[in-house]
């Protein structure tokens, strides 16, 4: 059963609408947020407590979380930064633009803001621009009470604890410790028999996909990651990993989709000015399409049969052109292939693939074409040379459309413009002017010459 958004309402007092904000999560409060008015917002901050206003910001696009603060207060403000996951703020400091981050910065204390800075010097396919530091670390000497006491009087509020990790005198990672294992150990119970050795660490100059495939393949909750002398910079949770799968995945579908990238709290009519351009040279090529085929009107005017099929060349060109157009964007987006170099073997092997596909589909709809015109005649034409035109229509449209696929995402990236963004209506507009060239032109050949 779906389950229901609950909705704040501002016509009640403060004392009710304070009552109602302690009882929702911080996603319902994200989509109350969204349709808010302006002064509803101002008393909506004023009255949620800290604790909830932290959930809710990190949820937020920049922008957004950009107009909270702004809303808030100096004191409120400083408050909530600082209450934030260390992972959070570089991320957010990170969206700003450059000269406004020392003012964002100027919200922490001296310690995380050294941090953020250094987090912020990673390379963004570096694990460790990804990592937290709000991890909890206890000596080998101390005993199972000691760590206990410990973790309850010295843990903060945004240190992950699900896994305690252990360093010797030199600050080097000796092992990890779960808070169940802790919880349940007597207390004069030797740590190195309780505690685990960390067989799966990462490096500072690991890439993130490293670091995901390293938690999917054994399972962890959190992973270290290390610098050159075995210390711990930070850590990367799970719940890290699974943000930059959906974050990846989100990305990938917008490109296979041919969209620019857009946040939720866009309008319709931002996100409809995201997309006009291309679509806006789509309407002009079609217009230059109908006017070269234009040349062919005596034709549709004494073969009225070439009606019937003209879906079937164009939806049979445009689906293997899409194929290969996918295959060949998502080879750009994983980088698979060699900067500012033709994919020989990528080319070769979707050619390959385009010319047994269109020969396979060209017979098949020559046989189809036949098998209707025999039963159903609409002309004059001998139904073998009408199928004969559609087989040959067939072939040189998926064929063409095939290459097209390949060489038109290649060529704007070589340009440096987004093939993502670009190639979609260029190729559906080019794939309709190609296989109407290809099949009237046939068909003319034929019959009126």
């Amino acid at each position: 059963m779906k389950k229901q958004i609950r909705r704040l309402k501002f016509s009640v007092s403060d004392d009710a609408l304070r009552k109602s904000l302690r009882k929702m999560y911080a996603y319902d409060l994200v989509l109350n947020y969204y349709e808010m008015r302006d002064e509803e917002k101002v008393r909506f901050l004023k009255l949620i407590p800290m604790e909830q206003l932290t959930g809710m910001f990190v949820e937020l696009p920049f922008e957004l979380q950009e107009e909270i603060l702004e809303l808030l207060d100096s004191d409120f403000r400083k408050g909530l930064f600082n209450r934030l996951p260390t992972d959070e703020i570089k991320e957010f400091v990170e969206a700003a633009d450059e000269d406004e981050r020392d003012r964002y910065l100027a919200l922490l204390s001296k310690v995380r803001a050294k941090t953020i800075r250094l987090l912020l010097a990673y390379h963004e396919d570096f694990a460790a621009s990804i990592m937290s530091t709000d991890f909890f670390t206890v000596a080998l000497d101390m005993t199972v009470k000691e760590i206990t006491n410990h973790v309850i009087t010295k843990s903060r509020e945004n240190d992950y604890i699900d896994l305690i990790y252990v360093i010797d005198a030199d600050g080097r990672l000796v092992g990890s410790i779960e808070l169940k294992q802790l919880i349940i150990a007597r207390g004069d119970a030797e740590l190195s028999l309780i505690m685990e050795k960390s067989e799966h660490v990462l490096s500072a100059g690991d890439s993130i996909e490293h670091a995901i495939k390293t938690v999917q393949d054994y399972d962890l909750r959190a992973i270290p990651v290390l610098d050159d002398s075995n210390r711990i910079l930070g850590i990367i949770t799970a719940d890290d990993v699974l943000d930059e799968i959906i974050d990846g995945a989100d990305e990938d579908y917008r490109k296979m989709a041919l969209l620019n990238e857009h946040e939720d709290y866009l309008s319709a009519f931002a996100r409809s000015k995201q997309r006009l351009p291309w679509l806006m040279i789509a309407v002009v090529m079609n217009l230059v399409i109908a006017s070269l085929l234009s040349v062919f009107e005596a034709t549709l005017a004494q073969v009225t049969a070439l009606i019937l099929f003209q879906p079937l060349i164009l939806g049979m060109a445009g689906n293997i052109g899409t194929q290969a157009l996918a295959a060949t964007i998502l080879g750009l987006h994983l980088e698979s292939f060699e900067k500012k170099k033709i994919p020989k073997r990528h080319v070769g092997r979707e050619v390959a693939v385009g010319a047994m596909n269109s020969l396979i589909l060209a017979g098949l709809s020559m046989a189809v074409a036949y098998l209707f015109l025999s039963l159903i005649p609409t002309g004059t034409q001998d139904p073998l040379t009408f199928s004969f035109v559609v087989l040959i229509a067939v072939f040189g449209a998926m064929f063409v459309s095939s290459l097209m696929g390949v060489m038109i995402p290649l060529t704007l990236d070589r340009f440096e413009i987004d093939p993502a963004t670009a190639s979609g209506p260029m190729m559906t507009t080019m794939n309709d002017l190609v296989a109407l060239l290809i099949y009237f032109g046939i068909a003319t050949m034929m019959f009126m010459l």
